[in-house]
Protein backbone atom coordinates (compact mmCIF):
# COMPACT_ATOMS: atom_id res chain seq x y z
CA UNK A 1 0.00 0.00 0.00
CA UNK A 2 1.56 3.27 -0.56
CA UNK A 3 0.72 6.23 2.01
CA UNK A 4 1.23 8.85 -0.38
CA UNK A 5 -2.50 8.52 -2.13
CA UNK A 6 -4.42 11.54 -3.35
CA UNK A 7 -7.97 12.19 -1.62
CA UNK A 8 -9.52 12.29 -4.97
CA UNK A 9 -8.05 8.87 -6.05
CA UNK A 10 -11.27 6.96 -5.33
CA UNK A 11 -13.63 8.94 -7.53
CA UNK A 12 -11.13 9.77 -10.18
CA UNK A 13 -12.65 9.46 -13.91
CA UNK A 14 -11.90 8.22 -17.15
CA UNK A 15 -11.48 10.88 -20.52
CA UNK A 16 -14.31 10.98 -22.40
CA UNK A 17 -14.47 8.92 -25.99
CA UNK A 18 -15.34 10.91 -28.58
CA UNK A 19 -15.85 8.11 -30.96
CA UNK A 20 -19.94 7.79 -30.25
CA UNK A 21 -22.01 6.75 -33.10
CA UNK A 22 -23.99 9.08 -35.24
CA UNK A 23 -27.76 9.28 -34.90
CA UNK A 24 -29.78 8.85 -37.88
CA UNK A 25 -32.81 11.17 -38.24
CA UNK A 26 -36.01 10.52 -36.29
CA UNK A 27 -37.95 10.75 -39.27
CA UNK A 28 -36.97 10.61 -43.60
CA UNK A 29 -38.37 13.49 -43.99
CA UNK A 30 -39.06 16.19 -41.21
CA UNK A 31 -41.36 18.63 -41.03
CA UNK A 32 -39.57 21.81 -41.49
CA UNK A 33 -42.64 24.16 -41.13
CA UNK A 34 -42.07 25.14 -44.56
CA UNK A 35 -38.43 26.82 -44.07
CA UNK A 36 -35.37 24.99 -45.08
CA UNK A 37 -34.13 22.66 -42.72
CA UNK A 38 -31.06 23.68 -42.42
CA UNK A 39 -28.61 25.04 -39.74
CA UNK A 40 -26.79 27.94 -40.00
CA UNK A 41 -22.87 28.11 -39.40
CA UNK A 42 -23.47 30.06 -36.23
CA UNK A 43 -25.48 27.41 -34.89
CA UNK A 44 -23.79 24.45 -36.23
CA UNK A 45 -20.25 26.01 -34.54
CA UNK A 46 -22.29 26.33 -31.08
CA UNK A 47 -23.42 22.99 -31.09
CA UNK A 48 -20.02 21.42 -31.61
CA UNK A 49 -18.74 23.29 -28.68
CA UNK A 50 -21.55 21.92 -26.46
CA UNK A 51 -20.19 18.35 -24.94
CA UNK A 52 -22.68 15.88 -25.95
CA UNK A 53 -23.28 13.96 -22.60
CA UNK A 54 -22.41 14.44 -18.64
CA UNK A 55 -20.41 17.11 -17.81
CA UNK A 56 -18.41 18.04 -14.62
CA UNK A 57 -17.45 22.20 -14.78
CA UNK A 58 -18.09 22.28 -18.40
CA UNK A 59 -15.58 18.80 -19.31
CA UNK A 60 -17.24 15.64 -20.66
CA UNK A 61 -17.53 12.54 -18.26
CA UNK A 62 -17.15 9.54 -19.42
CA UNK A 63 -20.11 7.60 -20.96
CA UNK A 64 -21.85 5.16 -18.36
CA UNK A 65 -20.61 7.61 -15.27
CA UNK A 66 -23.51 7.10 -12.59
CA UNK A 67 -25.37 9.84 -10.48
CA UNK A 68 -23.82 8.10 -7.27
CA UNK A 69 -20.30 8.43 -8.89
CA UNK A 70 -20.83 12.37 -9.70
CA UNK A 71 -22.07 12.62 -6.38
CA UNK A 72 -19.32 11.06 -4.48
CA UNK A 73 -16.81 13.00 -6.74
CA UNK A 74 -18.25 15.94 -5.39
CA UNK A 75 -17.92 15.34 -1.90
CA UNK A 76 -14.90 14.85 -2.11
CA UNK A 77 -14.00 17.61 -4.11
CA UNK A 78 -15.55 19.79 -1.55
CA UNK A 79 -13.77 18.32 1.73
CA UNK A 80 -10.30 18.58 -0.36
CA UNK A 81 -11.20 22.14 -0.85
CA UNK A 82 -12.68 22.92 2.31
CA UNK A 83 -9.16 21.40 3.40
CA UNK A 84 -6.64 22.93 0.89
CA UNK A 85 -7.81 26.63 1.28
CA UNK A 86 -8.82 26.50 4.86
CA UNK A 87 -5.15 25.67 5.56
CA UNK A 88 -4.47 29.06 3.17
CA UNK A 89 -6.39 31.00 5.64
CA UNK A 90 -9.49 32.15 3.88
CA UNK A 91 -12.60 32.67 5.69
CA UNK A 92 -15.16 29.88 6.27
CA UNK A 93 -17.92 32.06 4.74
CA UNK A 94 -15.87 31.63 1.20
CA UNK A 95 -15.29 28.60 1.23
CA UNK A 96 -18.88 27.03 2.01
CA UNK A 97 -20.25 29.17 -0.21
CA UNK A 98 -18.32 27.85 -2.88
CA UNK A 99 -18.63 24.35 -1.80
CA UNK A 100 -22.78 24.99 -2.56
CA UNK A 101 -21.93 26.90 -5.49
CA UNK A 102 -19.94 23.63 -6.93
CA UNK A 103 -22.52 21.21 -5.84
CA UNK A 104 -25.21 23.29 -7.58
CA UNK A 105 -23.44 24.08 -10.46
CA UNK A 106 -20.76 21.12 -11.36
CA UNK A 107 -22.82 19.36 -14.16
CA UNK A 108 -25.15 22.02 -15.80
CA UNK A 109 -24.31 23.22 -19.04
CA UNK A 110 -22.52 26.03 -19.60
CA UNK A 111 -24.77 28.71 -20.60
CA UNK A 112 -24.27 32.31 -21.04
CA UNK A 113 -24.14 34.64 -17.70
CA UNK A 114 -24.59 38.34 -17.07
CA UNK A 115 -21.37 39.54 -15.33
CA UNK A 116 -22.49 41.49 -12.42
CA UNK A 117 -18.24 41.67 -10.71
CA UNK A 118 -15.52 42.70 -11.75
CA UNK A 119 -13.48 40.32 -10.68
CA UNK A 120 -10.11 39.18 -12.92
CA UNK A 121 -11.19 35.42 -13.59
CA UNK A 122 -8.03 34.63 -15.02
CA UNK A 123 -9.48 33.55 -18.57
CA UNK A 124 -12.49 31.67 -17.23
CA UNK A 125 -14.49 33.86 -18.64
CA UNK A 126 -17.60 31.59 -19.30
CA UNK A 127 -21.06 31.46 -18.03
CA UNK A 128 -19.69 28.72 -15.25
CA UNK A 129 -17.02 31.40 -14.76
CA UNK A 130 -18.79 34.83 -14.07
CA UNK A 131 -21.57 33.21 -12.24
CA UNK A 132 -19.08 32.13 -9.17
CA UNK A 133 -17.79 35.65 -9.35
CA UNK A 134 -21.13 36.62 -9.13
CA UNK A 135 -21.41 34.83 -6.20
CA UNK A 136 -18.36 36.08 -4.50
CA UNK A 137 -19.20 39.71 -5.08
CA UNK A 138 -22.08 39.46 -3.23
CA UNK A 139 -19.62 37.78 -0.16
CA UNK A 140 -18.41 40.77 2.72
CA UNK A 141 -15.05 41.85 2.33
CA UNK A 142 -12.28 43.83 0.27
CA UNK A 143 -12.37 43.67 -3.11
CA UNK A 144 -8.31 42.60 -2.47
CA UNK A 145 -9.20 39.98 -0.05
CA UNK A 146 -12.46 38.60 -2.33
CA UNK A 147 -9.92 38.76 -5.95
CA UNK A 148 -7.25 36.58 -4.03
CA UNK A 149 -9.55 34.29 -2.75
CA UNK A 150 -11.17 33.72 -6.70
CA UNK A 151 -7.74 33.51 -8.39
CA UNK A 152 -7.08 30.91 -5.89
CA UNK A 153 -10.08 29.14 -6.28
CA UNK A 154 -9.97 28.99 -10.10
CA UNK A 155 -6.27 27.88 -10.19
CA UNK A 156 -7.22 25.15 -7.34
CA UNK A 157 -10.63 23.97 -9.66
CA UNK A 158 -8.09 23.78 -12.89
CA UNK A 159 -5.39 21.46 -11.49
CA UNK A 160 -8.06 19.31 -9.71
CA UNK A 161 -10.66 19.11 -12.62
CA UNK A 162 -7.11 18.32 -15.07
CA UNK A 163 -6.13 15.47 -12.69
CA UNK A 164 -9.69 14.01 -12.84
CA UNK A 165 -10.57 14.04 -16.38
CA UNK A 166 -6.85 12.64 -17.40
CA UNK A 167 -7.33 9.57 -15.36
CA UNK A 168 -7.70 6.09 -17.19
CA UNK A 169 -10.97 4.33 -15.57
CA UNK A 170 -14.16 5.01 -13.50
CA UNK A 171 -14.04 3.04 -10.62
CA UNK A 172 -17.31 0.77 -9.64
CA UNK A 173 -19.02 0.89 -6.14
CA UNK A 174 -18.27 -1.84 -3.73
CA UNK A 175 -21.00 -1.87 -0.62
CA UNK A 176 -21.89 1.13 0.61
CA UNK A 177 -20.34 4.64 0.58
CA UNK A 178 -17.59 3.47 -0.96
CA UNK A 179 -15.57 7.02 -0.71
CA UNK A 180 -16.37 7.59 3.02
CA UNK A 181 -13.56 6.95 5.27
CA UNK A 182 -15.19 3.62 6.69
CA UNK A 183 -16.03 2.48 2.75
CA UNK A 184 -12.03 2.67 2.23
CA UNK A 185 -10.63 1.24 5.70
CA UNK A 186 -13.00 -1.51 4.85
CA UNK A 187 -11.16 -2.21 1.66
CA UNK A 188 -7.80 -2.37 3.73
CA UNK A 189 -5.63 -5.71 4.51
CA UNK A 190 -5.61 -6.13 8.22
CA UNK A 191 -1.86 -4.98 7.72
CA UNK A 192 -2.70 -2.07 5.76
CA UNK A 193 -5.47 -1.24 8.04
CA UNK A 194 -3.27 -1.19 11.15
CA UNK A 195 -0.75 1.29 9.24
CA UNK A 196 -3.58 3.86 8.64
CA UNK A 197 -4.11 3.34 12.48
CA UNK A 198 -0.73 4.11 13.49
CA UNK A 199 -0.39 6.94 10.59
CA UNK A 200 -3.57 8.96 12.37
CA UNK A 201 -2.27 8.29 15.71
CA UNK A 202 0.60 9.80 14.73
CA UNK A 203 -1.03 13.08 12.56
CA UNK A 204 -3.46 12.91 15.71
CA UNK A 205 -0.82 13.67 17.96
CA UNK A 206 0.91 16.09 15.91
CA UNK A 207 -2.46 18.11 15.71
CA UNK A 208 -2.85 18.17 19.44
CA UNK A 209 0.48 19.98 19.65
CA UNK A 210 -0.07 22.17 17.38
CA UNK A 211 -3.16 23.45 19.07
CA UNK A 212 -1.77 23.70 21.72
CA UNK A 213 1.32 25.98 20.75
CA UNK A 214 -1.65 28.27 18.91
CA UNK A 215 -4.69 28.41 21.82
CA UNK A 216 -2.74 27.02 24.77
CA UNK A 217 -2.71 23.81 26.61
CA UNK A 218 -5.46 24.08 28.28
CA UNK A 219 -7.97 25.08 25.75
CA UNK A 220 -7.15 22.39 23.76
CA UNK A 221 -9.73 19.86 24.57
CA UNK A 222 -12.41 22.57 25.17
CA UNK A 223 -11.32 24.05 21.24
CA UNK A 224 -11.48 20.04 19.54
CA UNK A 225 -15.22 20.07 21.30
CA UNK A 226 -16.44 23.33 19.82
CA UNK A 227 -15.20 22.16 16.01
CA UNK A 228 -16.77 18.83 17.00
CA UNK A 229 -20.03 20.09 18.36
CA UNK A 230 -20.50 22.32 15.10
CA UNK A 231 -19.62 19.32 13.05
CA UNK A 232 -22.43 17.33 14.24
CA UNK A 233 -24.82 20.21 13.22
CA UNK A 234 -23.95 20.69 10.07
CA UNK A 235 -26.63 18.97 7.59
CA UNK A 236 -25.17 15.66 6.73
CA UNK A 237 -24.35 16.17 3.15
CA UNK A 238 -21.56 18.82 4.05
CA UNK A 239 -20.40 16.28 7.17
CA UNK A 240 -19.99 14.07 4.15
CA UNK A 241 -17.15 16.78 3.48
CA UNK A 242 -14.73 15.53 6.56
CA UNK A 243 -15.23 12.09 6.64
CA UNK A 244 -12.52 11.99 3.82
CA UNK A 245 -8.73 10.81 3.63
CA UNK A 246 -6.41 13.88 2.64
CA UNK A 247 -2.65 12.97 1.51
CA UNK A 248 -1.22 10.43 3.21
CA UNK A 249 -4.13 8.14 4.58
CA UNK A 250 -4.23 11.38 7.45
CA UNK A 251 -8.38 11.39 8.24
CA UNK A 252 -9.03 15.41 7.94
CA UNK A 253 -10.37 15.36 11.12
CA UNK A 254 -7.21 14.33 12.53
CA UNK A 255 -5.19 17.52 10.63
CA UNK A 256 -5.12 21.07 12.17
CA UNK A 257 -6.55 22.54 9.44
CA UNK A 258 -9.95 20.85 9.22
CA UNK A 259 -9.89 21.67 13.12
CA UNK A 260 -9.16 25.25 13.02
CA UNK A 261 -11.40 25.62 10.29
CA UNK A 262 -14.53 23.96 11.76
CA UNK A 263 -13.80 26.01 15.17
CA UNK A 264 -13.18 29.38 13.21
CA UNK A 265 -16.64 28.42 11.39
CA UNK A 266 -18.21 27.88 14.70
CA UNK A 267 -16.91 31.53 16.56
CA UNK A 268 -17.80 33.43 13.50
CA UNK A 269 -14.04 34.47 13.27
CA UNK A 270 -14.22 35.60 9.53
CA UNK A 271 -16.73 38.43 10.97
CA UNK A 272 -15.00 39.13 14.24
CA UNK A 273 -13.87 42.84 13.78
CA UNK A 274 -9.70 43.65 13.57
CA UNK A 275 -9.50 47.21 14.34
CA UNK A 276 -9.80 48.53 17.77
CA UNK A 277 -12.98 50.46 17.47
CA UNK A 278 -14.50 47.50 16.23
CA UNK A 279 -13.25 45.32 18.82
CA UNK A 280 -14.05 47.95 21.64
CA UNK A 281 -17.33 48.22 20.43
CA UNK A 282 -18.25 44.63 20.24
CA UNK A 283 -16.70 44.01 23.87
CA UNK A 284 -19.29 46.22 25.07
CA UNK A 285 -22.41 44.91 23.07
CA UNK A 286 -20.74 41.61 25.52
CA UNK A 287 -20.65 43.34 28.99
CA UNK A 288 -24.30 44.69 28.33
CA UNK A 289 -25.26 41.12 27.40
CA UNK A 290 -23.50 39.92 30.78
CA UNK A 291 -25.25 42.27 33.27
CA UNK A 292 -28.92 40.46 32.10
CA UNK A 293 -28.96 37.23 34.01
CA UNK A 294 -31.51 35.73 31.62
CA UNK A 295 -28.56 36.72 29.02
CA UNK A 296 -25.65 35.90 31.02
CA UNK A 297 -27.46 32.28 31.73
CA UNK A 298 -27.65 32.09 27.91
CA UNK A 299 -23.91 32.75 27.75
CA UNK A 300 -22.44 30.22 30.05
CA UNK A 301 -24.72 27.27 28.47
CA UNK A 302 -22.65 28.72 24.73
CA UNK A 303 -19.19 27.44 24.10
CA UNK A 304 -18.84 29.26 21.16
CA UNK A 305 -20.31 32.12 22.41
CA UNK A 306 -17.67 32.06 25.30
CA UNK A 307 -14.49 31.01 22.66
CA UNK A 308 -15.77 34.12 20.64
CA UNK A 309 -15.65 36.37 23.59
CA UNK A 310 -12.23 35.28 24.37
CA UNK A 311 -10.90 35.31 20.93
CA UNK A 312 -12.06 39.19 20.88
CA UNK A 313 -10.00 39.20 24.66
CA UNK A 314 -7.48 37.87 23.00
CA UNK A 315 -6.82 40.51 19.68
CA UNK A 316 -7.03 43.18 22.05
CA UNK A 317 -4.87 42.27 25.01
CA UNK A 318 -2.34 40.90 22.03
Amino acid sequence: MSNDIDTLSAGELQPYDPGMPTLAPLSPSPDNWGHPDVLTNREIAEYQRQPQGPTLFGSPLPQGTTQQQVDQLLAQLGGSFMHDLGALGYPPAYINATIQFFTENATKPLQQVTRRHNFNLHGQDDGLGNAFGNMVAQLSGTQKARQSFVTTAIQWLAKVSQKLLGQQHVPTAHGSAPNSAEGLLGQLSEADYNRVVEINNQAQAKTMNYLAAKYGQYSVKEVIRIANDYLVHLPEKEREHFDQFSTGWVHMMNTPETIDFLYNAAIGANNIPQDGAGLARELAEFEAMLRIPSERKKYLNDPQLQARYRQLLTLRDG
